[in-house]
């Protein structure tokens, strides 16, 4: 038992009928009043009738009564207007201030048993989702309604290293370069792209954003890939540039063990990426918010179809030989950058202005483009699922990492149905 399950049962009126107090007076909840999600009291403006007479106020809830005084809510004046203490175990008496007893309700036996056995058995579930096996075709209805508000709130939620950027930099200009470089590392090598882009401040892009190959000799040089291969003429020439360029901006590389290439495929090496990162400032002559400018969701796909220089058509690594073949990013990785990248900018932007109209173009932004095929989304789809945009696709990796891996059963509008569908009396 737990206080969350306790809300649900307060919140959605699952008690039984007849009910009385701990003092054996006549109860009737007229309104269980407003669920709190701040802090003080779990209901305001609640209203119940206690024999004869209508009370309206606050509702406070806990698995044991006794919790009142562990909590230390007799000092704290935001529970004065507790009408009700709603327990499912009253292990302790508790007396307001004017020394009079809590109208207190013990819930416990209160409530059809079906109903927690149902809550136990989704909580107890080891599957990859808790309700994985109890789904029974309600969820596509359910989601349809939902995406928009869980993708807002994935955006909302990837707003705040955003602004924590932003705070950081003060110029959004630079934010959306180390966003952009994030973005290149494709969450395996996010970090350190990351970590690339704060060490070649945007200024220095954009001195040298009229000659790519210095360009490639500074990101190169800074992630520390130029040291430890075998020496070709590219590698030579791009060492011998970068460490002119270091010696003139006093910059400092980052260690090449940041870099990770386990597991994944050649063309996602960091090597690679890196090249592709330094082709698309080029192509924005190192000024990111060109890409605000552009509202079309196609074209601003075709701007991320960038092509590694060619030396890399025939590398994977600096100075180990492949077979020749273009190194170029495909339109799935460059909806990803769109999705992780531009649109969680654009939502943030018009946040922390109050734009509400630049909130709703990242919202259509995810609505224009395709849904993303991952782990998740293809588990979603085998479950019945499927997510037909990008804003669908975000919406489903929201709902997995935020809600069932937390358990958050009883705040999932799913989780709720399937609880409503078999524990109605």
């Amino acid at each position: 038992m737990n206080e969350q399950f306790l809300q649900y049962i307060w919140k959605f009126r699952l008690l039984n009928p007849d009910l009385y107090t701990a003092d054996g007076e006549e109860l009737a909840i007229l309104h269980p009043g407003i669920q709190n999600t701040d802090g003080g009291p779990d209901f305001f403006n609640a209203r119940v009738r206690i024999n004869q007479t209508v009370w309206a106020g606050n509702v406070e809830l806990h698995t044991r009564s006794s919790d009142w005084i562990r909590h230390r809510h007799q000092f704290d004046p935001a529970y004065d207007n507790v009408i009700l203490h709603v327990v499912y175990d009253n292990d302790q008496v508790i007396r307001k201030k004017q020394n009079m007893d809590m109208a207190t309700l013990e819930v416990k036996n209160n409530f059809p048993a079906s109903i927690e056995d149902r809550y136990r058995e989704i909580m107890q579930n080891h599957l990859w989702i808790p309700c994985y096996n109890l789904l029974d075709g309600i969820a596509p209805a359910v989601m349809r309604l939902w995406a928009p508000a869980l993708a807002a709130e994935r955006l909302e939620a990837k707003s705040g290293f955003i602004l924590s950027l932003l705070d950081e930099y003060s110029d959004w200009d630079e934010v959306l370069y180390i966003l952009l470089a994030s973005g290149f590392g494709f969450r395996i090598n996010a970090l350190p792209f990351e970590l690339l882009a704060r060490s070649v401040p945007l200024r220095i892009v954009r001195r040298n954003a009229g000659n790519p190959f210095r360009l490639e000799a500074l990101f190169y040089g800074q992630s520390g890939l130029l040291a430890g291969y075998p020496r070709d003429k590219y590698l030579r020439s791009l060492q011998y540039e970068y460490g002119h360029q270091r010696a003139k901006s006093g910059l400092k590389p980052l260690k090449p063990g940041l870099w990770k290439r386990l597991r994944l495929h050649p063309s996602n090496f960091p090597d690679i990426r890196i090249s592709q990162f330094v082709q698309c400032l080029v192509k924005c002559k190192a000024e990111p918010g060109f890409l605000l400018q552009n509202q079309d969701a196609l074209m601003l796909e075709e701007f991320f179809r960038l092509r590694a220089t060619d030396y890399w058509n025939t590398h994977y690594r600096f100075g180990k030989k492949a077979g020749r073949s273009e190194k170029k990013i495909g339109p799935e990785m460059a909806r990803l950058l769109l999705i992780n990248v531009l649109a969680p900018f654009l939502f943030s932007y018009g946040s922390a202005r109050d734009i509400s109209p630049m909130k709703m173009r990242a919202v259509e932004l995810l609505e224009c483009l395709e849904g993303e095929n991952n782990h998740e989304t293809r588990i979603w789809n085998s479950l019945g699922i499927r997510a037909g945009n990008a804003l669908e696709s975000q919406a489903l990796i929201q709902l997995k990492r935020n809600y069932c891996d937390h358990r958050r059963c009883l705040e999932c509008r799913i989780g709720l149905k399937i609880l409503d569908k078999h524990n109605r009396p």
